[in-house]
């Protein structure tokens, strides 16, 4: 806490007011000393309040470079291992509550931990090469999901990502009507390693507000068709070409 300033405490001491009426002095010197203390106790409050807000700061900056050392213990662990306990899968849903991009060496987790990581806004998962439907339905609960490292999905899997607002699947090389008519729910979809798709698949796709399929070589006239109503669209040029004649003007 900071000392107050000396001249200040001299100031209210000495002030003795009209020497020549010694009543009227002392009552001038009683509302000096008033003021004077009034005035000490704002800046002592003033001086606490900044010891409080450094205190603070302090406290924080520790906490990061706590938190920061956590981190780089489990990034180390995920490279070696490619796997992280239950603490760790805590600690990262409140450190990184609106996004965790930061374990892309994870390449499996437990049901539980997947309960745990759906408390996190958007996650990407990429090094997962499968889940359980128990994952997928926890997973099911965030709003944004990168899952780029899944070759294939079951139709209930397909069910409870259709929840999730934006939602990549760029790794998937095949998908069944069932499973395009529940994931048809996602607001934004990323397919871009589907090679093709069939016209009942446009037409449930044509539901998405954005769709990737870059992977798509080629479309039909009732594919380009069905893939016009999509507000975004993003497939390779001469598809977007057929599309575009279907669009309104």
């Amino acid at each position: 806490m900071r000392r107050l300033p000396i001249p200040l405490v001299l100031i209210c001491v000495s002030r003795n007011g009209n020497l020549n009426n010694p009543e009227t002095a002392r009552k001038q010197n009683r509302n000096t000393m008033k003021k004077c203390l009034a005035m000490m106790i704002v800046l002592l409050a003033g001086c606490g309040s900044i010891g409080e807000e450094s205190r603070k700061k302090l406290e924080l900056e520790q906490q990061r470079k706590m938190d920061q050392v956590k981190l780089e213990k489990i990034q180390a662990k995920l490279k070696a291992s490619g796997e992280f306990s239950d603490e760790d899968a805590e600690f990262l849903s409140r450190r990184f509550s609106q996004e965790l991009y930061v374990v892309g060496d994870l390449k499996t987790i437990t049901d539980r931990q997947a309960e745990i990581l759906s408390k996190i806004k958007s996650i990407r998962l990429n090094g997962l090469t499968s889940l359980t439907d128990a994952q997928a339905e926890s997973l099911g609960k965030v709003d944004g999901l990168y899952l780029d490292g899944l070759t294939t999905i079951n139709d209930q899997q397909a069910e409870s990502l259709s929840q999730v607002k934006v939602l990549n699947l760029s790794g998937l090389t095949s998908i069944t009507d069932k499973q395009v008519k529940s994931l048809s729910n996602v607001k934004t979809l990323n397919l871009n390693r589907l090679k093709s798709i069939t016209d009942a698949q446009a037409e449930e796709l044509s539901k998405v507000f954005w769709l990737e399929l870059k992977g798509v070589e080629s479309i039909n006239e009732s594919q380009a068709e069905s893939l016009s109503k999509v507000k975004y669209l993003y497939v390779i040029r001469p598809c977007l070409e057929m599309v575009n004649q279907y669009k309104s003007p």
